[in-house]
Parts: structure tokens; sequence; C-alpha cells
């Protein structure tokens, strides 16, 4: 990416046309906020917002100190797939911005390594969030509730397997080795060798910044439901309770939880990554000119 190929350029225009026919399609959208006198707050709101963004940029430069010259094309390949990420539904644009990092490093396991690490931050800072609602009593939708334990339970179990691959895959090893001569030992040896590798490169990854890493994480969600409880809070001002507000900022945050009032303020998260998309693709236009001068 820092050579930037042409298909990461074909897919930079690409980007590009979308997010301005997208724009252009949600001109209604703009127009009558504009007419209501409402932009002012929204945009604020939307600012809020994109300052988790800032959070998740200095998170990904914190992984990635070990290499500090794929630190401008991580950002880069983090803001030029927000959009997408934003806009497909069930967060499948994950698997686009996971492609992305591919293209930063020279090895897929890196990649895959500092995604997981951030996959990782994010689900135990919201764990913990949801633990917290609990500890304190405050009251939770019936019809959220089951979401909310299932995802504990799934971060619980992934923490657990994490542990268990780093303990148990050792002893595997060593068990295949000297054992096992047939063909299907020999892919559990190879898998079991993959993944071992993969659970070493996560915790180089973190290592000496797991602090760091977590202290982020809890910014950027703190930051992230802090819009959405103020944006709900805008439009329902009946909602002047801050647990209430908080809830609902979390558990719009959370997959399945959806609400109407979210899914609105989305337009307008989505507005904000698009033009910090623009932002981007300009600052990288700009180095790779300056760049292309000097040479």
């Amino acid at each position: 990416m820092t050579m930037m190929r042409s298909h990461v350029r074909l897919y930079f225009a690409v980007l590009a046309v979308i997010i301005a026919g997208w724009l252009f399609l949600k001109a209604p959208t703009w127009v009558a906020l504009g007419e209501s006198g409402e932009w002012p707050p929204v945009f604020g709101f939307t600012a809020v917002y994109l300052c988790s963004h800032v959070f998740r940029l200095l998170r990904l430069a914190v992984l990635t100190l070990d290499e500090r010259a794929r630190i401008w094309p991580l950002m880069l390949a983090h803001v030029t797939t927000s959009f997408p990420n934003s806009v497909l539904p069930f967060k499948t644009g994950e698997v686009l911005r996971l492609a992305s990092f591919f293209e930063v490093y020279d090895g897929r396991r890196k990649a895959c390594a500092v995604w997981l690490a951030e996959r990782l931050g994010d689900a135990a800072v919201i764990a913990c969030f949801v633990l917290a609602l609990y500890l304190f009593k405050v009251d939770v939708p019936a019809s959220m509730r089951w979401v909310l334990i299932v995802f504990v339970l799934v971060a619980g179990l992934i923490f657990l397997g994490l542990f268990a691959v780093a303990k148990v895959f050792v002893y595997l090893n060593r068990h295949l080795v000297l054992t096992s001569l047939s063909r299907r030992g020999l892919w559990l040896l190879r898998a079991s060798h993959q993944l071992r590798s993969l659970e070493r490169e996560i915790s180089a990854t973190v290592e000496g910044r797991l602090s760091g890493l977590l202290l982020l994480s809890v910014l950027i969600w703190s930051i992230e439901i802090t819009a959405l409880s103020m944006f709900i809070h805008h439009v329902n001002a009946n909602s002047v309770n801050f647990a209430s507000l908080f809830v609902s900022g979390l558990l719009a945050s959370l997959p399945g939880g959806f609400q109407d009032r979210a899914v609105y303020f989305g337009q307008f998260q989505s507005l904000g990554l698009g033009l910090l998309t623009f932002l981007f693709l300009a600052l990288s236009w700009s180095v790779s000119r300056h760049g292309t001068r000097r040479s």
C-alpha cells in the first residue's frame, strides 16, 4: 500500500465515486436538516463520534509501533474502509477492512494479529460496560437482556479459547510430532502450528502495549456511546436520566441492538466518515505526489 498499487488506486477511485453518489442520494436528508435548523447540534454529535475514530487511529498506531513505516498506510486503510463498514449490514465491512490490512503488511499473520487485537480490546471493554450495568442495577429493556448475556458469554469464551490455544497447543504439537504419521495428523499439526503462530503474533503485538490498548478502547467506546446518547437525548427530550441514555447508546452500538433513532444517526455517522475519507484520500494523493517529485 505504501507503493500505491494499481488495484489500490482503483479501489480509492471507486470508493470516491460511491461516497459521492451516496451523498447525492441522501441530499434530501441534508436539505431537510438545513431547513429545520437542527444541523448545528447534529453536526456537533457527528464531530464527537468522529473523535472516536481519531482514537481508533491512535490505537492502530500503538499496535504497529514495531513497524512504524506501516502506521500511515494502516491509518489510511482504516479510514478508507470505515465508510463501507458503516453502510454495509451486519458488520460485513470488517471483511473489507481485514483485506485492507493484508495490503499494508507483508505477512497476513501480522495483519490478522492487529485486527484481532482490536476486536479483543473492543469485546473486553463492551463486556465490562455490560457487566457494570448489572453491577449498578441499571434497568435494561427486557428485549435486550439476552443480547447482553450472549455477548458477555461469547466474549468470555473467546478469551478462554485464546488461553487454551496458548497452553494446550504446545502439548498437542508435541503429541502429533511423536505419534501421528497419517495425512490427517499432518494436517492437524500444520493447522495447530498456524494457530499457535498467530497466538504468538498477537502476544507480540500487544506486549508492553496492553494497558494502552485497553485505555484507548475505553475512550473509543465511551466517546461513541456518548455521541449516540447525546443524539438520542436531542430527539427525545424526555430521556433525562443519564443511565438510561448510556444504556440506549450502548444497546445501539451492539449487534442486534439497532434502534430507529440510532439508525437515523447512522446516516450522519456515514456522512462524517465519508468526509473523513475524502480528507485522507487528498492527503494520500498529496503525499504520493510529493514523493514522486522528490524521486
